[in-house]
């Protein structure tokens, strides 16, 4: 079989190159050889890695775009562009399960990756409660699986369907039950309103009026749902998720300002990346140094604006999960009157 001759690198690319597979190293996880890896992906034996490792061989635009892809390293990241052009990456989510299972696991892919580096954090800024939170048990994932192939994605086995327990097939739930298992082990900052938790109560009634779900089915998951508001009441109390946990792994924010936007800013590792909400469930995704940078100042902002309430803020905290308690029993008496 002929060998396929490898290009040298010139003075130009060589600088090119480098910073290229400089930016590499930083989004690899800890103990994952470099060489390696570049071997595995490109298909190539460990020598030839290495001198493309050196600079001694030319990167070519397939082998660039194959190690990015799986990465997802954006060439506007690696060059720190300073013009106003970000790229993003996104999961293409359109009226198939098939598609929903990859945007699924897409996540949970990212949140296992993070977890590989000690040095991590999620800064979360949620207008509505943080999607890990929606698979706290198997029936909130249950219905808010069903809700977003229904009424969001417009899949269409679900258009004529009623809402009931095990509609949604086993290994949906159980990959996406699998984020909130995960979120847990990151440490990870939020900033919620009182009226973070609305959003999900009125996805609950408006079903519960359009007669998708019965009156049973809808006080077992308000009745989950308080669930898990004493769970992230508890964490706050402690500021930690686990009980293990040995330094403070959970802070939470009550801002006054309205947020506007579901917005993630990760720490992981040397790297750093920011998740915009848009079309209700998905999100864009960009490493861009620049785009970063302006996200977590914003983050930061609002987090001295907003009052820290887990840990000491004993009496802030109160009043904030009482109303949130409130506003769970107000859609339960709501439904129940119906």
């Amino acid at each position: 079989m002929a060998v396929k001759k490898e290009k040298k690198t010139d003075k130009v690319n060589l600088i090119i190159q480098n910073q290229f597979i400089t930016r590499f190293k930083e989004v690899m996880p800890p103990g994952v050889g470099l060489a390696e890896e570049i071997a595995d992906i490109l298909k190539v034996s460990t020598d030839s890695a290495y001198r493309r490792i050196r600079g001694e061989t030319e990167l070519t635009i397939e082998e660039v775009y194959k190690i990015s892809k799986k990465y997802s390293i954006s060439l506007d990241e690696v060059f720190s562009n300073k013009n106003d052009t970000v790229t993003f990456s996104y999961t293409k989510l359109t009226d198939s399960e098939q598609n929903f299972e990859i945007y699924l696991n897409r996540i949970l892919t990212h949140l296992k990756t993070m977890n590989k580096f000690e040095n991590r954090k999620i800064y979360y800024v949620a207008e509505e409660i943080p999607i890990f939170y929606s698979f706290f048990s198997k029936k909130l994932t249950d219905f808010k699986l069903f809700y977003w192939q229904r009424s969001v994605l417009n899949v269409p086995d679900y258009q004529t369907r009623k809402f009931e327990w095990g509609v949604v097939p086993q290994h949906l739930v159980d990959i996406a039950h699998s984020f909130y298992k995960e979120y847990q082990t990151i440490p990870s900052s939020e900033i919620w309103t009182t009226e973070t938790v609305l959003t999900g109560l009125k996805q609950i009634q408006f079903y519960f009026d359009s007669g998708i779900i019965t009156e049973g089915h809808a006080t077992e998951l308000l009745g989950e749902y308080k669930l898990m508001i004493d769970m992230i009441r508890q964490n706050a109390e402690s500021s930690r998720k686990n009980i293990s946990d040995k330094t403070e792994t959970y802070f939470l924010y009550n801002s006054e300002v309205v947020l506007g936007t579901n917005c993630i800013y990760v720490v992981m590792g040397e790297s750093t990346y920011s998740y915009i909400s848009f079309n209700s469930m998905n999100s864009l995704t960009t490493n861009n140094p620049q785009f970063c940078e302006e996200t977590e100042h914003w983050v930061r902002n609002l987090e001295k604006k907003s009052t820290l309430i887990s840990g000491v803020s004993e009496k802030q905290r109160y009043q904030f999960f009482t109303q949130m308690y409130k506003e769970i029993d107000a859609c339960l008496q709501k439904i129940k009157a119906s």
